[in-house]
């Protein structure tokens, strides 16, 4: 089977091939849970200090009041400490999704209030990939996105936090942005 030239030599950048992972297809994530690791340390940290506080507040004398009264202390600020934690976590994972097509960028929020915002890629001026220590290190390699667009009146920043796999969103995204500025060039009348 033979296949025959493009008529116009500009058709190859216009219309990517869709085996360009780069500039095609849809992709969808939500915040990753690895992004709260360094948390579930400092967390785990203060659970130990709250211990070694309630252990050395009361010796290894026997049950009284104040040795209730501290123990209670420690439990509670525990407990509330995890379940703050947990809530959050469960929050995060659960709630915050993200969508990208050849075109727009979607973002999904909220429980009981969902909000909706789709932000257009041709309009986006700088993308920035930000990747802490803690992010690297602790927290499995997971990263923020920063997106500015002026053209974007409701969000003209947009933060995208706990991007698991940061490089390959910020490559697609950033791929994506210039193919559809090369489109807006070559369709643009010379004048």
């Amino acid at each position: 089977m033979s296949q025959t030239a493009p008529t116009n030599p500009a058709e190859d950048i216009v219309q990517p091939a869709h085996s360009d992972s780069a500039v095609s297809g849809d992709l969808e994530w939500a915040y990753s849970g690895k992004a709260m690791r360094a948390q579930c340390i400092l967390y785990w940290i203060i659970t130990i200090v709250l211990v070694a506080f309630g252990v050395y507040a009361t010796g290894f004398a026997g049950w009284n009041n104040y040795f209730a009264a501290i123990w209670i202390t420690v439990i509670a600020v525990g407990l509330l400490l995890w379940g703050h934690f947990f809530v959050l976590y469960f929050y995060r994972t659960l709630t915050i999704r993200y969508r990208m097509t050849d075109q727009r960028l979607y973002t999904h929020r909220g429980l009981f209030t969902r909000t909706s915002d789709s932000m257009e890629l041709i309009f986006i001026e700088d993308i920035q990939l930000v990747q802490t220590l803690w992010d690297r290190i602790l927290n499995g390699g997971v990263g923020t996105i920063l997106i500015r667009s002026s053209a974007d009146q409701s969000h003209p920043e947009l933060k995208i936090s706990g991007v698991d796999g940061p490089q390959e969103i910020f490559g697609r995204i950033d791929g994506i942005r210039s193919e559809l500025r090369k489109r807006r060039a070559i369709m643009a009348p010379s004048g």
